[in-house]
């Protein structure tokens, strides 16, 4: 079987969370044969992969949203159809995807000289005129192309041959995933590990250098994006039933969504002997430095937890995927003068230093099921974090009858945070209790094997039903 994995933003080119269960993946099945189709933001990035390439992948074919593809100058007209569905984009309104689809597969379509061009030109002056007259022209007119031209050069991008589709998400993953299947006519699987247009909402209403009119039209985007997506996958599968919930609300047909929880090999795990004494109080942190971890509210519950545990020591590992962020953080240290406590370590093997941990904590602002959780329950070591995407699911179970593996807090609750820290510090027995019950809760739910035995069961099923 040949299964192109379509992918945004994560593998090969960071790691952790969704770039390590695509690596996992496909070394899981060397059997079949892979192709990767990534969408990376910067051209400087094309060929910088973090991650050794498994044999099993036959092709790569890389994208970047800052390329400049050279014009093909031609007097080339777009059909008055694609205009009107790209009006219908911008404006909110219901898109035939399938017409714009269509007109950017011509050879002669190229992206740069409809922005360029006359057409372009009057849609902006038309919606200018009828929706956004408060707005400025220029204003309009770069933010509307902005927002598009990645876009349109993606769809122009000839998709790599499959029997399968597989995106690791919404957003521009997810569209090329839904013109894989209409141009290709083939199965194709949507996984969400996030809402994604969900969490491109909370960055865009948080920004502050967008006009709140094209904040809007950014923020209707992605969710039209991601509806294509909906609408054309085969299958649509999330991590916890909440999420599932959640794309249905969002419009996904009930028929087609599963829930496929996350799986980690925990024999691996299993076997990491519990921390030997040293007088210390040692709290891991497997994370990347990004916002969306929220880095300083840990730091910040740290300090308050040290005050009253002056034994406890905190533990940062993984890479930086934002160097500004971890400067912050950095200064953060400083200033509260807890340097000497904080240590940080940069992208290591988690196996070989989760043996030296008493418990992890994890206090992101966003997640879906993290593996990072199942990680340190395979370990027996209980977890700090916050409620956020299945993380509460994970810490109580879901009815299974097990008991609590950690504490939940609510999110950028620092006072919350280090009152849980704090308790797992002072107890002991609590750690011991809490580790126990979550290494039964991954060999009960968890599994690497339940969860690419259900995804292959979907690729066969979404065949078969193609074939019929």
């Amino acid at each position: 079987m040949k299964i192109c994995f379509i992918l945004e933003g994560c593998y090969p080119y960071v790691y952790g969370g969704v770039s390590t269960w695509v690596n996992q993946y496909i070394l899981s099945k060397p059997e079949h044969e892979f192709v990767l189709f990534t969408i990376g933001a910067e051209e400087k990035d094309r060929g910088n992969f973090v991650y050794d390439i498994p044999k099993n992948v036959t092709q790569i074919k890389e994208i970047f949203l800052d390329e400049n593809s050279e014009t093909k100058l031609n007097k080339y007209k777009s059909s008055e159809e694609f205009i009107e569905e790209i009006k219908n984009l911008i404006l909110e309104e219901r898109v035939d995807w399938r017409k714009i689809f269509d007109e950017v597969e011509n050879p002669q379509w190229d992206t740069n000289n409809f922005f360029e061009g006359k057409q372009y030109l009057k849609l902006i002056k038309d919606i200018t005129k009828e929706e956004l007259r408060k707005n400025g022209f220029l204003e309009v007119f770069f933010g509307i192309k902005s927002m598009l031209k990645p876009l349109l050069q993606l769809l122009s991008i000839p998709i790599p041959q499959a029997d399968i589709y597989h995106s690791a998400s919404t957003g521009y993953a997810g569209i090329l995933g839904a013109l894989a299947q209409y141009k290709n006519n083939k199965p194709f699987i949507l996984t969400e590990h996030g809402i994604y247009p969900r969490e491109r909402e909370e960055e865009l209403l948080a920004c502050t250098w967008l006009d709140e009119t094209l904040k809007k039209i950014w923020i209707q985007f992605f969710y039209n994006i991601s509806n294509v997506a909906y609408a054309r996958a085969t299958f649509i599968t999330s991590l916890f039933n909440a999420a599932r919930k959640t794309q249905i609300i969002l419009g996904a047909d009930p028929s087609k969504c599963v829930v496929i929880p996350n799986g980690i090999h925990y024999e691996q795990y299993e076997k990491i002997p519990d921390k030997e004494e040293n007088g210390y109080i040692d709290i891991g942190a497997f994370i990347r430095f990004s916002r969306i971890k929220d880095v300083k509210t840990l730091l910040y519950a740290f300090y308050e937890t040290h005050s009253k545990c002056n034994n406890a020591r905190l533990h940062i590992f993984g890479a930086t995927n934002d160097k500004e962020y971890k400067k912050e953080c950095l200064s953060i240290i400083d200033s509260l003068g807890i340097e000497e406590f904080v240590t940080i370590y940069g992208q290591i093997n988690p196996i070989e230093y989760m043996q030296k941990m008493d418990f992890t904590i994890l206090t992101s602002i966003s997640e879906g099921q993290p593996l990072t959780i199942l990680e340190s329950f395979a370990a027996r070591r209980p977890v700090v974090c916050t409620n956020v995407g299945c993380c509460k699911e994970l810490i109580e179970g879901n009815n299974d009858k097990i008991g609590n593996a950690g504490i939940c807090c609510t999110p950028m609750d620092i006072t919350g945070i280090s009152k849980a820290m704090i308790k797992l510090c002072e107890d002991k027995q609590l750690r011991k209790e809490y580790g126990e019950n979550g290494l039964k809760r991954v060999k009960t739910s968890y599994t690497y094997d339940k969860m690419m035995e259900r995804y292959f069961e979907l690729y066969e099923k979404g065949l078969k039903n193609w074939q019929e």
